[in-house]
């Protein structure tokens, strides 16, 4: 008796019956496809795989996890019987020889199978987000709906499988630094400043004494370790920019590569976009594990369609780029601009949103020198330091080399009053700050005062309230309460800075002295002599 067979190859799938068998035995076996069974389709496979998968998918819905090998044969028993009560001509022997060959597979090679599997997953999702899209969202201009649909299809295989690790089994390590105590390998480094100050320059000054095994201005007797940097530039054009600027800075353009954009298929240009081609990026360095700079100029560029203004895309988008930094030991130097807001601090002018700032390990601003009537100067200051104490800022000019520049730092150091809110806010906002703390040091020199007093006085001066505070927080005052019950707010400088206000005092009033005593003596020199 010839056994009728169901229409198992009527179906239409999107692999081979043997690879179907590799991916079900993925599903069985790997301790991890619990993690990718959502995304599982049983109309994706062929009879008798697809029952199978159907099985599986049932089981980990009712019990939320993946069925045990006896637990998995017990359900495939249940339904064969099932199926035959209903089917005479079911066709078993052909399930219980495909389940004997998913058996025989337990101990092979079975990663290559699941990737199909995802890329094979992420390909419908993404046809079903766009048609969704297209359909329902998009009519209603519900754009934050188009993009929580594409956030879920781009998490398709990319769940969290991190490995849970007990503190005391972990090493404790130094921070590698690109630059010792300026610039960490395997972190995010923000160069930032106002369009045109030159930030492009500093990065080729970077790449030409890592390329080169050069030195840093505050170590010129320590040799740097020479590496290969790698540039991602939309600014600045490869043929009359970087490469020319790069031959100024001493730099072995041997080993600096450009990657360029992709051409697309009408002949556009195509930029990078590191929250989709972050593949692309590791293939460079997995390849060549000798590069240790990576230059992104500017960082927004690169980062698709993202919104910079929100906290949570910059973050989003910057995670994977730090992983990615993180392991191939690679120092990554975003440069950003800063915004026309001079109304605010610093940190807060950072273009975008502070994601940037809090991503970054270190960030380091560039600022004209006011002061320079050339307008060459420029300063190098730390905006923030999570890995190391804060450095002293340097400060470097543009020399001009006629089409192009070089950065040459200067051979004296910058001033320990350097602030760089002098260089970076109006100059009517940097002169009242200064002057607010003159009144500070003159008020507080010689101990402790009432702040409400303080304030009076500041008041009488035509200082500000918001000034005054902001420069209380620069100079480090303290803030403390009185003893007594319902005690009143006092302010008080540190002892070194209050021994700095009475030296300054005390050498006003000797120069004061000296200038009395001058005087006198030139009195008497054209005072007529007396007869005896």
């Amino acid at each position: 008796m010839n056994e009728k067979k169901s229409k198992p190859n009527n179906e239409v799938a999107h692999f081979t019956l043997a690879m179907q068998e590799k991916i079900f035995a993925w599903l069985i076996f790997d301790k991890e496809a619990d993690k990718a069974i959502d995304y599982v389709k049983a109309e994706d496979f062929k009879e008798p795989v697809k029952s199978m998968t159907s099985l599986i998918i049932a089981f980990y819905k009712k019990y939320s996890r993946m069925p045990e090998g006896d637990e998995f044969s017990q359900e495939l028993g249940d339904f064969i019987e099932k199926e035959k009560k209903k089917n005479k001509n079911f066709p078993e022997a052909e399930y219980l020889e495909t389940y004997e060959r998913i058996l025989s597979l337990k101990n092979s090679d079975l990663n290559p199978s699941k990737d199909l599997l995802m890329k094979l997953m992420k390909h419908e999702a993404y046809k079903e987000a766009l048609l969704k899209s297209g359909e329902e969202l998009f009519p209603k201009f519900d754009y934050e709906g188009i993009d929580e649909e594409m956030r879920k299809v781009s998490a398709i295989g990319g769940e969290y499988d991190g490995e849970l690790r007990v503190l005391s089994d972990i090493e404790a390590k130094d921070v590698s630094w690109l630059w010792k105590n300026r610039i960490p390998l395997g972190e995010i480094t923000l160069l930032v400043g106002d369009p045109g100050v030159g930030k492009s320059y500093f990065s080729y000054f970077l790449s030409a004494q890592i390329s080169k095994g050069g030195s840093w201005p505050d170590a010129p007797d320590e040799p740097i370790e020479s590496g290969k940097v790698l540039i991602l530039s939309t600014d600045e054009d490869p043929h009359y920019a970087i490469r020319p600027r790069s031959d100024a800075a001493g730099a072995d353009t041997d080993k600096i590569a450009i990657l360029e954009g992709s051409r697309g298929k009408k002949g556009e240009i195509k930029i990078l976009n590191l929250t989709k081609d972050i593949r692309r990026m590791e293939e460079i360095f997995k390849k060549d594990k000798g590069y240790s700079l990576w230059i992104i100029d500017t960082l927004t560029d690169y980062l698709g369609r993202m919104d910079s203004h929100k906290y949570s895309d910059v973050r989003w988008a910057l995670m994977p780029l730090l992983a990615l930094a993180r392991k191939y030991h690679v120092a990554v130097v975003g440069i950003m601009h800063c915004n026309k807001n001079t109304s605010l601090q610093v940190l807060y002018r950072i273009m975008g949103s502070m994601g940037f700032a809090a991503v970054a390990r270190s960030i380091w601003v560039i600022a004209r020198d006011r002061d320079d009537e050339e307008e060459k100067r420029r300063f190098f200051v730390t905006l923030k330091a999570n890995l190391a104490p804060e450095q002293k800022p340097l400060a470097f000019h543009l020399e001009n080399l006629g089409k192009v520049a070089r950065v040459v730092f200067d051979s004296e150091p910058v001033g320990d009053d350097f602030d760089i809110e002098d260089v970076l806010v109006p100059q009517e906002r940097s002169s009242e700050t200064k002057r607010a703390k003159k009144f500070l040091l003159d008020t507080l020199k010689d101990g402790a005062v009432l702040m409400k007093e303080i304030k009076s006085a500041a008041r009488d001066e035509a200082i500000s309230w918001g000034t005054l505070r902001k420069a209380k927080e620069k100079m480090g005052i303290k803030s403390f309460k009185g003893k007594e019950e319902g005690g009143k707010w006092f302010w008080e400088l540190d002892e070194f800075t209050r021994g700095q206000a009475l030296y300054g005092a005390a050498t006003k009033i000797s120069e004061e002295a000296k200038r009395k005593v001058g005087e006198i003596r030139e009195k008497h020199k054209e005072a007529p002599e007396e007869k005896k």
